[in-house]
């Protein structure tokens, strides 16, 4: 919220600023307030959505869009963290609520954290590499893991896995949303270029129209930016909405989604219209652009 509003005055003053050396250290503090937010906004997402789900036939684990399932019989042993006979390095960097990253431990070989708590952490060892978690109840996970262990499994879990880069993956190859996502970002850097081209041969625009029609005081021709920079926003936020509806469609087992033929499809029809509005606004955008400079 801090950053949010911090932003948001900061994109006010830029629009209100007179001065070009103030319009541009306005923009940038801006800029620099708003570009921790989507990165927040993710980690709030995926510890909110955070689970770690042990059932007799395997373990599933889901944190944002990383999320695997692990058969029980691939899971060799389950230990705390703090029985280790030496420290666990923990990644970097490393948010509040959130213990993300790999690293390599001797003695243990590879190590995935998926956790928001180090005071909890689990290490499930599996043949490929070991998992740190953090259970809200670790008692009550190891006691539920023992238990599993010793009735067996009767039908394993398919092992599975979903990462951000899958996701990507998936959408490239997709024609119609590749399409859309390429169209919007080629319109922010046209609209980028445009106005970083146009700025330097006009000292002063008018960005509005006054109540009687006649364009309003000219300014610094500088506050050009406000329009891709807000274009940008959108997108990206159209972006972000879009890929997780579209992650939803792809009806991944190790995301946990059971979804029928018509959901899925709604999902993705929901990211296409997402991503189709960024790309209809960042035209609307240009066009204003194109109107703006040929008028002055």
């Amino acid at each position: 919220m801090i950053f949010a509003g911090g932003s948001a005055l900061s994109f006010y003053v830029t629009f209100q600023a007179g001065e070009t050396a103030s319009f541009l250290v306005s923009l940038a503090v801006g800029l620099v307030l708003f570009a921790p937010i989507p990165l927040l906004g993710y980690q709030a997402y995926a510890l909110l959505s955070a689970s770690y789900t042990l059932e007799r036939d395997g373990l599933r684990i889901h944190w944002g869009l990383r999320a695997e399932d692990i058969p029980l019989p691939e899971i060799e042993w389950v230990r705390p963290a703090g029985d280790l006979a030496t420290h666990l390095p923990m990644p970097w960097p490393r948010w509040t609520g959130a213990i993300l990253g790999r690293r390599h431990v001797e003695g243990l070989g590879p190590v995935e954290f998926l956790a928001a708590d180090a005071r909890t952490l689990l290490l499930v060892a599996t043949p490929s590499r070991i998992y740190a978690i953090s259970p809200a109840d670790p008692r009550a996970f190891l006691n539920a893991f023992r238990r599993a262990n010793e009735l067996g499994s009767l039908s394993p879990i398919k092992a599975q896995s979903a990462n951000p880069t899958l996701l990507v993956g998936n959408l490239w190859s997709d024609p119609p949303g590749r399409a859309l996502v390429l169209a919007g970002l080629a319109l922010e850097l046209a609209l980028l270029l445009s106005v970083m081209l146009a700025i330097p041969t006009r000292p002063a625009l008018s960005l509005g129209f006054a109540t009687n029609g006649q364009p309003t005081d000219p300014g610094p021709s500088a506050r050009l930016l406000l329009l891709p920079v807000l274009n940008g926003v959108y997108f990206l936020v159209d972006l972000l909405a879009g890929l997780f509806f579209y992650r939803r469609s792809t009806r991944s087992g190790a995301l946990e989604i059971r979804l029928s033929p018509v959901e899925v499809r709604a999902y993705r029809v929901l990211a296409y219209v997402l991503w189709a509005s960024a790309v209809l606004t960042g035209l609307i955008i240009l066009v204003g652009v194109v109107f703006i400079l040929s008028v002055h």
